[in-house]
C-alpha cells in the first residue's frame, strides 16, 4: 500500500489508517476477540499504523491495541490520543475535555500502562480547551518527549487559531481533522495552513459516518441515542437529497472500475489532497481491507493460509457490522456527540451538555464544561 511522510517526523504511514472508536464497545457493542481479528486482518493486508484514544472505552480499545502491538511491535506504528477526562459518579460516567500539562502527563502513563509499551509514536492532543495555554500543554508534553515516552506529537480538532497558538508553544508534527466530501469546510483554512507549515493531515470520518458506504437509503433511521438522529447531516431535512448525491458517486465509481465503490471514492477524494497524509477508517475498514486491497492482490490466497484466514474472519465481521454504516429504527447504539450541528471521532468527546445511554457503564453519560 502507498505510504506517506507525516509531517516533519520519520513516520511513513499507509495511506489508510485503522481507526478503533468501536473498539470501546459502542455502536452496538464490540467484542474484544473480534476486534483483535479486525486488527491482525488490516496489519496483514497492508496498513501499518493504528489510531486510537484513550476515552475510547475508557482504556479498553488501547487494552485491545496493546496486545496486537505488543505481538507485532515491528509490524505497526501506535497513535493515540489524549485530553478527554472522564469520571464515573453515582450519576454515570462524566466526560469532559482537559489539556493541562499535568492531567496530560497522568493520561499518557495511563494510555502507556494499558497499551503494555514503554513509548507511542504518535500522541495527539485530543482537543484544544479554551482557558489552557498552549505552553502549558506543550512543556509537559516536550518532557514526556525528552524522556523517550512520545516519538512525535499532534493535535487533533483544532482550528486555524489553535494551531498557530500550538505552533508558538512547540513543534508538532500532525492534525487529526474530520474531513469528507460533504464536510470540506478544512479546504478554506486549515488544509492550507497545514501545508504551508509542513503538519501532515490525518482525515477521520471519510466515509461521513456510513452515509458514504452506499448502504443508507431514504428509509434510513437512527435509535434515539444515535448521535447521527439529531445531526444536520443526517436529520436536517435534506437527507435524501445527500442519498441522491451518493448513488450519483456510486455510478461515478462504477464508471471509474472502483471496486470499492463509493467508499473507495470518497476516500479517494480525501487522499487527493497533497496535504492529507492519510485516511482514518474504523469499523468500515472491512470495506476497503477486503473489497479493495485483497483483490487488488495485496494477499496472496496461497502462500499465506493464517492471513487469508483472518481476512475471511474480516468478511465475517463486515457482514456483522453493517450496522456501522446504517440500521433499520431500533438499530444499535453509537458514539455519540451531543451538540448535533458537528461532526466527532471520540466518545461522546465533541460536545457536552446531554445525556446517551453507555455501553460500558450502567448509567447516563453526562458532558460536562
Amino acid at each position: 500500500m502507498e505510504t506517506r511522510r507525516l509531517g516533519a517526523s520519520d513516520l511513513d504511514l499507509t495511506v489508510i489508517g485503522l481507526g478503533t472508536w468501536q473498539f470501546g464497545g459502542r455502536w452496538g457493542g464490540a467484542d474484544d476477540r473480534d476486534s483483535e481479528e479486525a486488527c491482525h486482518a488490516a496489519l496483514d493486508a497492508g496498513i501499518n499504523w493504528i489510531d486510537t484514544a484513550d476515552i475510547y472505552g475508557q482504556g479498553r480499545a488501547e487494552q485491545v491495541v496493546g496486545r496486537v502491538v505488543r505481538a507485532r511491535r515491528d509490524d505497526v506504528i501506535v497513535a493515540t490520543k489524549g485530553g478527554v477526562a472522564w469520571e464515573v459518579t453515582g450519576s454515570g460516567l462524566q466526560i469532559w475535555r482537559e489539556t493541562s500539562g499535568a492531567y496530560l502527563r497522568m493520561a499518557l502513563e495511563r494510555s502507556l500502562t494499558a497499551f503494555g509499551i514503554d513509548a507511542v509514536d504518535l500522541y495527539q492532543v485530543h482537543w484544544p480547551v479554551p482557558g489552557v495555554a498552549a505552553d502549558d500543554t506543550f512543556a509537559e508534553l516536550l518532557a514526556m518527549r525528552d524522556e523517550g515516552k512520545i516519538r512525535w506529537l499532534g493535535v487533533s480538532n483544532y482550528h486555524v487559531a489553535d494551531l498557530e497558538a500550538a505552533r508558538t508553544a512547540g513543534p508538532f508534527v500532525s492534525l487529526q481533522s474530520g474531513y469528507h466530501v460533504m464536510r470540506p469546510h478544512v479546504e478554506a483554512a486549515e488544509l492550507p495552513w497545514c501545508g504551508e507549515h509542513g503538519v501532515g493531515v490525518l482525515a477521520y470520518g471519510p466515509l461521513a459516518h456510513g452515509l458514504l458506504t452506499g448502504r443508507m437509503d431514504e428509509s434510513t433511521v437512527f435509535a434515539p441515542n444515535d448521535w447521527r438522529s439529531q445531526s444536520e447531516l443526517f436529520a436536517d431535512g435534506h437527507f435524501a437529497d445527500r442519498i441522491a448525491v451518493v448513488r450519483a458517486l456510486a455510478e461515478i465509481a462504477a464508471r471509474s472500475g472502483r471496486p470499492g465503490g463509493v467508499a473507495e471514492l470518497a476516500v479517494a477524494w480525501v487522499l487527493r489532497r497533497p496535504e492529507v497524509t492519510a485516511a482514518i477508517v474504523g469499523a468500515l475498514v472491512v470495506i476497503i481491507v477486503v473489497i479493495i486491497i485483497v483483490p487488488r492482490g495485496r494477499l496472496d490466497p496461497v502462500e499465506d493460509h493464517a492471513r487469508n484466514r483472518r481476512v475471511r474472519r474480516l468478511e465475517d465481521l463486515g457482514r456483522a457490522l453493517d450496522g456501522f454504516a446504517a440500521r433499520p429504527a431500533g438499530g444499535d447504539d453509537k458514539e455519540t456527540g451531543v451538540n448535533a450541528s458537528r461532526e466527532h471521532d471520540g466518545v461522546g468527546d465533541d460536545e457536552r451538555g446531554g445525556r446517551v445511554a453507555d455501553n460500558d457503564v450502567e448509567a447516563p453519560v453526562q458532558f460536562l464544561d
